[in-house]
């Protein structure tokens, strides 16, 4: 009897195993942009997933969790992330939410953000610092957190020109409006592939480099160490540059 009852905890727990990761499976609310910014998210009804949505299929398939996508305008998503009806923010870093009223936790990094200098290509100068932009006209998005060029705004050295999204700093460049403006490297080179704007547009170096991490609800915090894991095993297989490739 003894050694049929060890038997069939055995079996048990073999037949278990593989549906492990279910027990704890969740279904999370996730922000995303009512606009599109490519390569990340696309407006809704379009066929191109985008990397955010990749990204978020591929930790399903570790983790067990569903997720449900929550268009709202930005402030108003992170309001809603302060109020737990939003429970993960999909790519951000701590420096962005430092006046946040509620800090989240984090997951451990899974790819870096960078913020380049865009040049219309008629303009183009190399760049190594801020100080190679002194007293020139920078298009910025208004809202946005720029910490290596924030001190520059802030007393004058250089002049931001905020604009509401990233396709209208484009449009300015390429109509000769604005000689320079920051913004994300993937967003940048995923514009000039689609719009073959290679010779109409030039990308500095990275002035800023900052892991993305996925910002967790504090009433989430006993998912963190399951997304870890999950990130480390896509990151090790190399699933991550494969989606990130699919839009370069």
């Amino acid at each position: 009897m003894k050694f049929l009852t060890i038997w069939l905890v055995t079996a048990i727990l073999i037949i278990a195993s593989p549906f492990a990761h279910t027990s704890a499976a969740e279904t999370f609310r996730v922000m995303l942009r009512v606009d599109s910014f490519p390569p990340y998210s696309f407006e809704k009804g379009d066929s191109r997933s985008g990397i955010i949505k990749d990204l978020f299929t591929a930790l399903a398939k570790e983790t067990g969790d569903t997720f449900e996508y929550v268009r709202v305008p930005f402030r108003r998503a992170l309001y809603q992330f302060e109020t737990g009806k939003i429970d993960l923010e999909p790519m951000c870093n701590p420096i962005w939410r430092q006046s946040s009223s509620l800090h989240g936790i984090y997951s451990i990094p899974f790819a870096v953000s960078e913020e380049i200098v865009l040049f219309n290509a008629d303009k183009y100068i190399p760049i190594n610092s801020p100080e190679d932009l002194l007293g020139k006209t920078v298009g910025v998005i208004s809202g946005y957190h720029y910490p290596v060029y924030g001190p520059y705004f802030a007393d004058g050295r250089i002049n931001p020109y905020p604009l509401y999204n990233e396709n209208k700093l484009i449009q300015l460049l390429l109509a000769g409006r604005l000689d320079q403006a920051l913004m994300n490297k993937d967003f940048a080179q995923y514009q000039i592939k689609i719009q073959n704007l290679k010779d109409r547009l030039i990308i500095s170096e990275p002035c800023s480099v900052l892991d993305m991490m996925i910002r967790f609800h504090p009433s989430k915090k006993d998912a963190v160490p399951r997304f870890n894991k999950a990130i480390e095993k896509l990151l090790n297989d190399g699933i991550i540059n494969q989606i990130y490739d699919r839009y370069r």
